[in-house]
């Protein structure tokens, strides 16, 4: 079993990094490292950081290999990945898919890649890596609606990155509903296997399949999710409209 003493999180929240208010994809991205509890760790808040948008300039293939154009915060990104064990990507969906703070940073490892293309086995084309090693790979994420196969999306898309980068797929921690997730109680136990999920993959090397599908299961139908949800917004939308009457 490979040993995952260095840890990489890419925090992918823009509500993420606050110490007065932890966002939901947060709190669970620290439930799981905590039960990891690796030897290093480094997380990363792009939104608070300097990262620019890959240009597709194609200057780190062809006129410095795996050097990137743009020099800003990216680059300690870059390097911390390189070394990482395993490469934590935690993105609530947005818009069926990642959060586009967590695909900038996507993009921009176009770096690691070779442009030659080469053919797998199955005969699909691929890169190769310009500095090939294992490393594993886990998704962590979150959604505002109650049924799991609003995740569908960012879970493949999550494995053809896994695919493309020659990560290991170590497996997803997908929490559907997160409005439940702030009432007082609602999600402990949800938290609580999140954490468990961590332990396992530092011990055995794997997520248990029975802790993905706890996490995963739906506490309440659409419908009851429907009726639970929307008083508490609309009280909310009502609230806000007040607050916002009073400062003009």
């Amino acid at each position: 079993m490979d040993e995952l003493k260095r840890v990489v999180a890419v925090c992918g929240s823009s509500r993420a990094g606050v110490p007065e208010e932890k966002s939901l994809t947060q709190r669970m991205l620290e439930n799981f490292l905590e039960g990891m509890a690796p030897e290093y760790c480094r997380i990363f808040y792009p939104h608070l950081m300097n990262i620019a948008y890959c240009r597709g300039c194609y200057t780190c293939w062809f006129k410095t290999p795996g050097i990137c154009a743009i020099e800003d915060d990216m680059t300690e990104i870059r390097a911390e990945m390189d070394q990482a064990d395993l490469i934590v990507l935690a993105s609530p969906v947005y818009v069926d898919g990642l959060s586009a703070q967590t695909k900038v940073v996507l993009d921009r490892i176009i770096s690691m890649l070779d442009p030659l293309i080469t053919l797998d086995g199955k005969g699909h084309c691929r890169h190769s890596l310009l500095q090939p090693r294992r490393q594993k790979a886990v998704l962590i994420s979150c959604c505002g609606f109650s049924e799991v196969d609003n995740f569908d999306h960012i879970s493949s898309h999550f494995k053809a990155i896994c695919r493309n980068l020659y990560w290991q797929d170590a497996g997803e921690i997908l929490l559907p509903a997160s409005g439940l997730a702030f009432v007082p109680k609602k999600y402990d136990e949800k938290f609580s296997a999140i954490q468990k999920a961590g332990a396992e993959l530092s011990k055995d090397g794997v997520i248990s399949t029975k802790t993905t599908e706890f996490i995963s299961r739906e506490i309440l139908n659409a419908a009851e999710y429907q009726d639970f949800l929307n008083p508490y917004f609309s009280r909310l939308r009502v609230r806000q409209g007040t607050r916002q009457g009073v400062r003009k």
